[in-house]
């Protein structure tokens, strides 16, 4: 069965087209990301009657299409769904597409839409008459988790087991499926044998560097997954067997390692992978949805085999929440009933009266780091608008959430992402968590070098913004020079990494390129 390429993986990965900068020892040691967009938390009933989607074309532009809500939840369900599935899977499917875009429709702000085209959010195709009636027949509906929409994933096919969200990617929220065993458990298999060498260059395409000498599975997930994989040879080591597989499909196809649930044994110079399933496994299985329908359940009942825990809203009116797209009309309409409440965060203090410059708004149990943070963010404020030779803006907003699923509603980031800077306006996780994790002044220098620097950079390619956001992030009083060769990464490097090290590579790359072009004397805002 031919699938479509959305459903060879829905990951909440290091995302296509967003730049989200992966923190390593040496720049932030913490998850950072920016994105573009007063925040907003959706909840029930309060869905955007339209939605902004950022369209590939074949070159590589995007362009904006706003679409009615129904009509893209519609378009999804076609690119993404089985045609000849029954009704009942094609409308648990829709509930879910439609959920996935409330809770991350935020994904894309930076670049002026709320999501993408392509299988980094949801792939769109034209609309099959089944889709259509799938998406009227629930308009409005979501999933909710604690009144709020829930972060829920589908693919291709489990391999008839379930994996959960932290399974794939480790601190995302799990939601319990209903059943053990899924529908789609008797599908067959599948076997591939790959060269080593295609091996070895698909890890070097994802940043790794060395020679493959060994290939082995360290351990499985408790869904029976290939967990961490060992790639002798290559720096690092190790990695996620998510990670390997996104490496091997993005270089070679995605055919090949069709999901994570396999066996790996070398044969020659090849190496043999022999497993089951087609995706990461985790939420909706579309395959087994549609056995689940086929033989009489509802899609109430096949939604429940996958998010036992969570409630479906009733069909609502859709309201607009969010600022209206450039020359587009305001629409609204009563809001439908809420079947439970919101989720209620810690009252938040207002922000110091006397601090004008800096417009501070902390929860009042982390009031007793004001002065720190205050002081933090002015001191680097003042330090990168001086070695970069730029203005520093006159107001800089510092919002910092009381939780991180506060701050995951508020921006529309995913659990691995720690900080959200759109223009003048910095988004943080909780102080303690940053603290937690050592990397509170490491997060917070560089958003704010974010905030001081990109004005002046909107035509550069993606590493000058990072590297000089990296760059005048170090506290450093002077800026070295940069000697020998150093090939700055593309693109695709930055925004569609296989992993964290990969990421944190690319990074350092771009910073050193812009390190080099300094030293050359080239001014920041003439480095291309």
């Amino acid at each position: 069965m031919s699938l479509p390429a959305r459903l060879q993986d829905q990951a909440l990965t290091p995302a296509a087209r967003r730049l989200v900068a992966v923190a390593s020892a040496v720049v932030c040691a913490g998850l950072v990301a920016w994105a573009g967009a007063a925040p907003a938390q959706p909840s029930a009933s309060a869905l955007a009657p339209a939605i902004r989607i950022g369209v590939t074309a074949p070159d590589g532009d995007v362009r904006v299409e706003t679409l009615p809500l129904e009509d893209y939840v519609a378009r999804v369900v076609s690119g993404e769904g089985q045609p000849r599935a029954g009704a009942a899977a094609q409308q648990a499917l829709a509930i879910v597409i439609r959920t996935f875009a409330a809770a991350n429709r935020h994904r894309h702000r930076a670049e002026g839409y709320d999501l993408c085209d392509t299988t980094h959010c949801q792939v769109m195709r034209p609309v099959l008459s089944s889709a259509r009636d799938a998406a009227q027949a629930t308009a409005g509906q979501i999933l909710l988790d604690k009144g709020a929409p829930a972060f829920v994933f589908y693919s291709a096919h489990n391999g008839g087991t379930p994996a959960l969200a932290s399974e794939v990617w480790p601190g995302a929220t799990d939601y319990a499926p209903g059943d053990a065993q899924d529908a789609c458990h008797d599908e067959p298999g599948w076997s591939r044998t790959i060269p080593a060498a295609d091996l070895e260059r698909a890890l070097r395409a994802a940043g790794l560097a060395g020679r493959l000498r060994g290939l082995s599975i360290v351990d499985r997930t408790p869904s029976g997954r290939a967990g961490r994989m060992r790639v002798d040879g290559f720096t690092p080591n190790t990695l996620t067997a998510h990670e390997f597989r996104m490496a091997v499909g993005r270089t070679l196809g995605w055919q090949l390692v069709r999901s994570t649930a396999f066996d790996v044994t070398k044969t020659g110079a090849a190496y043999q992978f022999d497993g089951v399933g087609y995706g990461h496994g985790v939420g909706l299985c579309v395959v087994g949805a549609g056995k689940r329908a086929a033989r009489g359940e509802t899609a109430a009942t096949i939604l429940k085999a996958y998010f036992r825990d969570l409630v479906v809203s009733p069909g609502a009116t859709t309201t607009l929440t969010r600022a209206t797209p450039p020359g587009g009309p305001v629409i609204a309409a009563p809001p439908a009933p809420v079947p439970a409440p919101p989720v209620v965060s810690p009252p938040v203090a207002p922000a110091a009266l006397t601090a004008t410059d800096i417009r501070l708004t902390l929860p009042a149990f982390e009031e007793h780091d004001r002065a720190l943070v205050l002081g933090l963010v002015r001191q680097t404020r003042d330090d990168v608008a001086a070695r970069a030779l730029v203005k520093a803006p006159e107001v800089l907003a510092v919002t910092v959430h009381p939780t991180m699923d506060a701050f995951g509603h508020a921006t529309g980031q995913p659990w691995w992402v720690a900080a959200a800077t759109v223009g003048t306006a910095i988004d943080l996780a909780p102080i303690s968590h940053l603290r937690q994790r050592g990397v509170l002044e490491s997060t917070l220098r560089y958003e704010v070098a974010w905030a001081v620097v990109t004005p002046y950079l909107t035509k550069a390619p993606a590493w000058v913004k990072v590297g000089a956001a990296m760059l005048y992030a170090s506290p450093l009083a002077a800026t070295p020079s940069e000697q020998g060769r150093v090939r700055c990464p593309s693109d695709a490097e930055l925004l569609r990494p296989v992993s964290g090290g990969a990421q944190r590579e690319a990074f350092l790359r771009a910073e050193r390129c812009v390190r080099r072009e300094i030293a050359r004397g080239t001014r920041l805002t003439a480095i291309r």
